[in-house]
């Protein structure tokens, strides 16, 4: 789940997590210029991710949690580009490595986002009844976050971090093996690649309205985003108004897709047994407000969809990219 930002340079500053870009390469960059661009921006996410990482314990708040997500995708994204396929077993584990943590992190994260989402509601409530079995619905995401934490727990201490940037070091040291057009073309189709896929996504979710092609357009959006980012963060700075309207598209379906989530968790709140038999007024009222809900549910996909179709122009093909830095 994503969390709307507030802020676009917060979401999408520099590669290294700040705002002092790093010294440029020369006007006319040649390969082993740009590999080592490539090499210090991959660095700079490596040890983004390592740091943060081990961060993801038990009394870990929200922000954390989802931050170590997004480095992951990142991080993931930098290393696809870096090492194009076929990929030896070593660069597979550096892939995998970021993934399965992201994974593992998964269901904690959705808990938080609910947790903040039904916060909300009860605040804005003056119902006591209202009050109350939304504390119910609370309750229930207390207990499921407690037991997500303690599974990914299990599954973190398992990815050995420490020997993590070791061996991305020793495998960062190989020569180039591109030049520089190649490279440049290579990551420049790669978006291009992400841009059809995404625009063959909106047009099923467009077609069906579906919940399952909905979520495999959310899925293409923000693959669209990680590798529109990258390729911005290694030259093409003209991408700033595109990455933005990403941005705010990813928002917009993120919300959507958190308020999927939450009525997902509701019914398996009330459809216990000793719920139902016990709690009917906190299972009706809850049921009403979710109906009255989703009531809205289509109007908010259409506009996710007028979103969607009014990207800036040209997304790719780009101009050719100023020196990456």
């Amino acid at each position: 789940m994503e969390k709307v930002e507030e802020d676009y340079e917060q979401r999408f500053g520099s590669a290294a997590g700040d705002t002092q870009p790093a010294a440029p390469l020369p006007a006319t960059p040649n390969s082993i210029a740009i590999h080592g661009a490539l090499t210090r921006l991959l660095r700079k996410r490596i040890k983004k991710f390592v740091a943060l990482a081990p961060a993801a314990c038990a009394d870990a708040d929200a922000k954390t949690v989802h931050d170590v997500r997004v480095w992951s995708r990142r991080l993931q994204q930098a290393l696809g580009a870096f090492f194009p396929k076929p990929r030896s077993g070593k660069v597979r584990r550096l892939r995998r490595t970021p993934r399965r943590i992201r994974r593992a992190l998964g269901e904690w994260r959705n808990c938080d986002v609910l947790l903040e989402i039904v916060e909300r509601r009860q605040r804005r409530t003056r119902s006591d009844a209202k009050l109350r079995a939304w504390g119910f619905v609370r309750d229930y995401l207390l207990q499921k976050r407690a037991k997500e934490v303690t599974r990914a727990g299990k599954k973190l201490r398992r990815q050995e971090l420490g020997n993590y940037a070791a061996l991305a070091q020793k495998l960062l040291v190989r020569p180039a093996e591109e030049s520089p057009e190649l490279l440049m073309q290579r990551l420049g189709d790669g978006v291009e690649g992400a841009w059809t896929e995404w625009q063959s996504a909106l047009t099923r979710a467009q077609e069906t309205g579906a919940l399952s092609d909905l979520h495999a357009f959310r899925i293409a959006t923000k693959n669209l985003l990680y590798r529109t980012e990258f390729l911005r963060d290694v030259g093409h700075k003209h991408l700033k108004a595109q990455l933005k309207w990403l941005a705010d598209l990813q928002d917009a379906i993120g919300l959507w897709h958190d308020r999927q989530v939450l009525y997902q968790a509701v019914a398996k709140a009330v459809a216990r047994a000793e719920t139902l038999l016990n709690e009917l007024s906190t299972v009706r009222i809850l049921l009403a407000e979710l109906e009255k809900d989703r009531k809205h549910e289509r109007a908010e996909v259409e506009k996710i969809f007028r979103l969607a179709i009014e990207h800036p122009k040209p997304l790719p093909p780009a101009p050719s990219p100023s020196p990456p830095t």
